[in-house]
């Protein structure tokens, strides 16, 4: 029986995480209906609950801070030496006959142009084990601003078995640096999870209803402190509801209790305390932490959706509810692409703050009937194009 590994995420409290891991079981599991597929993660007990239901084997992730090499590593940074060692635990390779690296963005520079390496080098020796190794539904790069970075994973990237990239950026980006002949492109794993829920289109003629998704991590994208992006976001949400007579949904896609910095309900409940009466009693917040099957079920009662968090808005679209998605990294604008096959509906996380946000909300009211149209026959032809069934 085929032994699949599925490695390279940090829990599912991030729905996104979530998706990649319910989607790749559901798209494996259609190929070889026997595998077994590991999925492994430093937070185990809180996985296996939010994993309810995912036919899935679930081990621990370790990362010893007090081994050797890390330590060494550490003293070396101290000295302006970067090394960065395979820090994964190797025994989780035994048994196994195949790598998933998942994350989808994962092999991608921080917003301060630093990398990790760790991962990659698991997947490399991986293959020195002759073990394949997928980089799996993927944006990867670009690492023009870190040229370490670029030659690093230019040598990782041309040597595992295979890329499996979620938008044609990632495949234009690659080619780029010349890497070509391990890459596909498909559908991000998001894409495969519960399409049975989905929009009817039978929205309410009053008051339309926005669902919004803003994270505190792209707040970083913006020059602008939390706090400063939290008025200004609050601020520009109320001014939504009275241009467009609208009811505000916020909908987090990160819940994350032990980091605020992640955590996107937190950061949307400082937001909604910021709208002053009377816009505040049209915003009502998901905080009931529902994950990302759960949440589908509050996305198709609005008649679009706003979201900076990329699944958040992948959860949408697949949904069929018209989405704009607030780039602040290069997967979104090829998401985007993917598909609408433009970038119309897309803003920059700075055109948060303009008019512009106004005038395609007003659009996207317009013109709902033939997004919502255009949306369903994308995913129908994506789950025809893997020879999959969509159940709706």
């Amino acid at each position: 029986m085929k032994r699949i590994l599925l490695i390279g995420i940090g829990g599912v409290y991030n729905y996104g995480c979530e998706a990649i891991v319910r989607g790749t079981v559901n798209i494996l599991r259609s190929k070889w209906p026997n595998c077994e597929i590991v999925y492994a993660t430093p937070r185990v007990e809180d996985d296996r609950r939010r994993l309810a239901g995912c036919d899935v084997t679930i081990v621990h992730r370790r990362f010893n801070r007090y081994s050797g090499k890390n330590i060494l590593r550490k003293l070396l940074s101290y000295f302006g030496c970067r090394w960065q060692p395979c820090l994964e635990d190797l025994s989780l390779l035994k048994n196994i006959d195949a790598v998933y690296s998942i994350g989808g963005d994962i092999f991608t520079l921080s917003p301060t142009g630093s990398y990790n390496a760790s991962l990659a080098k698991f997947g490399t020796i991986a293959e020195r084990k002759k073990i394949p190794c997928v980089l799996w539904g993927a944006s990867v790069g670009p690492f023009t601003a870190n040229p370490k970075a670029e030659t690093f994973f230019k040598r990782h990237l041309s040597q595992i078995s295979q890329i499996v990239a979620r938008e044609q950026g990632t495949v234009d980006y690659l080619a780029s640096i010349g890497i070509s002949s391990n890459v596909t492109l498909r559908p991000d794993p998001a894409f495969f999870v519960a399409p049975e829920i989905h929009t009817n289109n039978d929205k309410p003629k009053t008051r339309p209803v926005i669902g919004i998704n803003l994270s505190p991590l792209s707040v970083s994208y913006t020059g602008l402190s939390q706090k400063e992006a939290i008025a200004s976001q609050a601020h520009i949400i109320a001014r939504l509801i009275t241009e467009c007579s609208a009811d505000i949904m916020l909908i987090p896609h990160v819940v994350c209790s032990f980091n605020e910095g992640d955590d996107d309900l937190r950061y949307l409940q400082k937001i909604k305390k910021e709208i002053s009466f009377p816009a505040s009693k049209h915003v009502q917040i998901i905080e009931n932490d529902p994950g990302f099957i759960g949440i589908k079920k509050y996305i198709i009662q609005c008649n679009f959706v706003v979201a900076a968090r990329m699944h958040c808005a992948i959860n949408a679209m697949a949904t069929q509810t018209p989405t704009i998605l607030v780039a602040y990294s290069q997967k979104s604008k090829g998401m985007t692409d993917f598909v609408y096959g433009n970038q119309k509906w897309l803003i920059e996380i700075d055109d948060f703050f303009s008019r512009h946000l106004f005038f395609l909300a007003k659009e996207m009211i317009k013109n709902r009937e033939s997004i919502y149209q255009k949306l369903k026959n994308k995913i129908a032809e994506i789950f025809c194009e893997h020879g999959m069934h969509l159940n709706q």
